[in-house]
């Protein structure tokens, strides 16, 4: 059997033990995947697109949750800050499968609902940062070239905390990206 064969059947196998709410989270995942991500090339929309596929799927119902926290590649310890979906416990993240700057961020694995659509690199998903991670970060905030970006990011990261609790903010947020890519631009895109 070739491996593209056993990977459908992987990927089948997957979809036949979803539940309902599963399954309509998959078929969005993978439509934004397919209609918008793959298309565009998109990167660097963890937040937009974990904001904008938890808003599309609440609108249909479904108890999913924007979840900002950390990624760490397991290279060294350094922690990005980083945005999935939760359904229950199970993660989906779209947004690693192709990175802004592939020589610093290794490309990631793509997971709908845990599992790995498509393989790369496997990160570890973190809510806060661990102690070595803050030590790095220290450091760099003693170094004028490296300060201002480690203070952006980490006002970033709790503005988009923030956002995460609020459904009228994300939708705030979706709505004016100067992109035009709205909340109503992204569904007209996958519905």
């Amino acid at each position: 059997m070739g491996q593209a064969k056993l990977r459908n059947d992987a990927i089948q196998k997957w979809l036949a033990g979803l539940n309902d709410d599963e399954r309509t989270c998959a078929d969005a995942a993978q439509r934004l995947l397919q209609r918008f991500i793959d298309p565009a090339e998109a990167t660097g929309m963890c937040y937009r697109l974990t904001f904008f596929l938890h808003l599309y799927l609440a609108d249909k119902g479904l108890p999913t949750k924007p979840v900002i926290g950390y990624l760490n590649d397991g290279t060294d310890d350094i922690m990005v800050s980083h945005a999935w979906l939760e359904l229950g416990r199970k993660k989906t993240d779209l947004t690693l499968g192709k990175t802004e700057r592939p020589d610093l961020n290794l490309m990631g694995d793509v997971l709908i609902l845990d599992f790995p659509i498509r393989r790369a690199h496997g990160y570890t998903y973190h809510l806060e940062r661990t102690p070595e991670a803050i030590a790095v970060e220290e450091r760099w905030l003693r170094e004028p070239d490296a300060a201002g970006l480690v203070r952006h990011k980490a006002a970033e990261h709790e503005r988009m905390l923030r956002l995460s609790a609020d459904p009228a903010a994300m939708r705030a947020f979706l709505d004016a990206a100067p992109d035009g890519l709205t909340y109503a631009r992204l569904t007209s895109i996958i519905d």
